[in-house]
């Protein structure tokens, strides 16, 4: 055999093996591989419950998004790290590189930005991150948008209550669907066309993979903002032994502006010793929201 085609054999081997390593290592979760039967609210509840992320620490080592308005699109790659019902912080890097040119720290009371560029920062309240994300969270609303758990929006109840009070469940094309309680009277309106009656109501959607039994997808109308948030988990993969998806497509839009981003982790460790630190230079500006 000449070098010419000995090195030809070689190089096809070697590229054979990356692509068998590539594919054999991503175990991913096929949806759908159940059909859904009849169940109690409460036990598909705790049923998710149970199937939810245990952790103290998620660390989400790299991430890439893609993020588009009508004003802009951009990608963005960093890092996430959670601490449990405690912080949130998200290290932003510059698109070519491990740069670190922003960060995020997120705690049930305040939301502190560091611009690295210009600079500045920002100490704030929870509405500076709602106005950016277009929709009303708190600190344990993002927390379970980011880890895949159910949520309710303060704005669909008058009163704090556990979540079955407020949501039902169906079963609708072979899915689990928890839907907010007045979701059967907003139902009943769309399909009579009678939408200048729904100003009062907001409507909330889950729907649940029987084979996995986590969240695929959650719908959510404010009509009387007249807006629509859609969330979308895809991709799960197998992470120590729990089932947890690696991309997250958030979408929300109103009369006024429409928001699309999309997230794909990589490399995601739970339970590691992590560091929080937010230390902000005598050099930097304090800013104030618009």
């Amino acid at each position: 055999m000449s070098v010419f085609k000995r090195k030809n054999s070689l190089l096809s081997i070697a590229v054979l093996l990356l692509m068998f390593l590539q594919f054999s290592c991503k175990s991913t979760y096929e949806l759908g591989r159940k059909r859904a039967h009849g169940i109690s609210d409460n036990k598909l509840y705790n049923q998710i419950a149970d199937s939810s992320l245990l952790y103290k620490t998620l660390w989400v080592k790299r991430f890439a998004a893609h993020y588009e308005s009508k004003e802009k699109s951009q990608s963005i790659r960093g890092s996430i790290k959670i601490l449990r019902d405690s912080i949130i912080m998200v290290q932003i890097n510059a698109p070519a590189g491990i740069m670190e040119v922003a960060r995020l720290y997120i705690t049930p009371d305040s939301v502190k930005m560091l611009d690295r560029i210009k600079k500045k920062y920002i100490v704030s309240d929870f509405s500076f991150l709602s106005e950016k994300l277009n929709m009303n969270v708190d600190f344990y609303t993002l927390q379970s948008i980011l880890t895949n758990e159910l949520f309710q929006l303060e704005s669909f109840s008058e009163r704090r209550r556990p979540f079955v009070r407020n949501f039902k469940s169906k079963v609708i094309d072979n899915k689990y669907v928890f839907i907010s309680d007045k979701g059967s009277k907003v139902e009943r309106k769309l399909r009579k066309d009678k939408f200048w009656k729904l100003h009062k109501f907001n409507y909330q959607r889950f729907e649940i993979d029987p084979s996995l039994m986590k969240i695929t997808d959650v719908a959510v109308k404010m009509f009387g903002e007249d807006r629509d948030i859609v969330l979308k988990y895809r991709d799960f993969i197998d992470l120590k032994g729990q089932k947890f998806p690696s991309e997250l497509v958030f979408k929300v839009k109103d009369s006024i502006q429409s928001l699309s981003c999309k997230l794909k982790y990589n490399k995601l460790e739970i339970d590691e010793d992590l560091k929080f630190p937010f230390k902000v230079s005598s050099k930097f500006e304090r800013i104030y929201p618009e």
